[in-house]
């Protein structure tokens, strides 16, 4: 199987690299894909003006003398599915990441939470048309399959290249992580008040918190750890993006991860798997882990929007056994899932 990526320069690639220009990447074991960028944008920029998605068709409108005749295409927006049918005609494979009306809900940073029900009505046409559909939330994909009966359910996966098991002498039983876009449907501000009452509740233990990151409300965010008490502020750290070799060696030293997403959002929250696949047990808010992996008193907590009663959680999941955590995902491998996706006869 020969694939080729058509996508976006977010500034992190190679200094040679320009715009409408393939490039090959390898993979290890002698395989490898081919790379074309043709729009350069911030992806966690969500104050933009102009939706990233029309950027990115934009660009593939000028480069498309320069696409290769494909047997397939995959896609993952429903807006791009819609200008691909014009600019690409070739079967699509179409994969949904969010939960139904994920991306027009009121928590929602998306253009289409103005527009709510076009969203649907346009997403149901674009199912309906795909040789292949895949869809990362178990409840939604049961709606999906009544349009298309190909739709299937998906869970989304974790690279056990990156989430290396390391020995658990070597973590800080009192770092709390979050990880994610600083954007009103994660509400880091959670996290950040969360982490107030922690150490309130247990101030003889060096606690720290770390939240890997960028987007609108980092400035906010920073002005909130501010305006804390310099012994509690002190113990923060915002490091902005970081690359996914720094996320996995946070996970991997870290004791206990944070999720504060609010419900309605997240389709199958893939920065939960590969934090599980380090063995953190996960204190997650209600509504945000739509696979039922976090277990109550084995693989972590599930609870409200109560930084008090999250913060009471954190420290149960302290304690808790992270072998039992790694078991839970440990069928979520990216070498398992992602050959399922593309097998043969399923529209790859």
């Amino acid at each position: 199987m020969d694939v080729a990526v058509v996508g976006v320069d977010t500034g992190a690639g190679p200094p040679e690299r320009r715009l409408g220009r393939w490039e090959r990447h390898s993979l290890g074991g002698g395989k490898s894909f081919w790379f074309l960028p043709v729009a350069a944008l911030d992806p966690a920029d969500q104050a933009r003006r102009v939706p990233h998605s029309l950027r990115l068709m934009a660009g593939l409108a000028r480069y498309r003398h320069r696409l290769p005749d494909a047997d397939v295409v995959q896609v993952h927006r429903m807006d791009s599915a819609l200008a691909l049918r014009v600019l690409v005609r070739r079967p699509q494979v179409y994969l949904i990441h969010t939960q139904e009306n994920g991306l027009t809900g009121q928590t929602s940073d998306s253009f289409w939470r103005f527009v709510g029900g076009a969203h649907q009505a346009l997403e149901r046409h674009v199912v309906g048309a795909a040789r292949d559909v895949v869809v990362f939330n178990e409840e939604y994909s049961g709606v999906v399959r009544r349009w298309n009966a190909r739709s299937r359910f998906s869970p989304t996966w974790y690279d056990p290249a990156l989430t290396s098991k390391q020995p658990a002498q070597e973590r800080d039983p009192h770092q709390l992580l979050w990880v994610g876009r600083l954007e009103v449907p994660k509400d880091p501000g959670l996290a950040v008040r969360t982490f107030v009452e922690l150490v309130e509740a247990d101030p003889g233990r060096p606690w720290r918190l770390d939240l890997l990151g960028s987007g609108t409300l980092l400035e906010d965010v920073r002005q909130q750890v501010s305006a804390l008490p310099s012994s509690v502020a002190t113990r923060i750290r915002l490091a902005g993006r970081v690359s996914p070799e720094a996320v996995a060696e946070s996970m991997n030293r870290s004791g206990v991860f944070l999720m504060t997403s609010h419900p309605g959002y997240e389709g199958f929250p893939r920065v939960l798997v590969e934090s599980m696949a380090c063995g953190l047990p996960a204190v997650v808010t209600r509504g945000s882990d739509t696979g039922g992996l976090v277990v109550n008193r084995a693989t972590g907590f599930v609870g409200d929007r109560d930084p008090a009663g999250l913060a009471r959680l954190v420290l149960k999941a302290a304690d808790l056994d992270r072998s039992e955590v790694r078991a839970a995902v440990a069928p979520l491998s990216a070498p398992t899932l992602v050959s399922e996706i593309l097998r043969p006869g399923a529209g790859a």
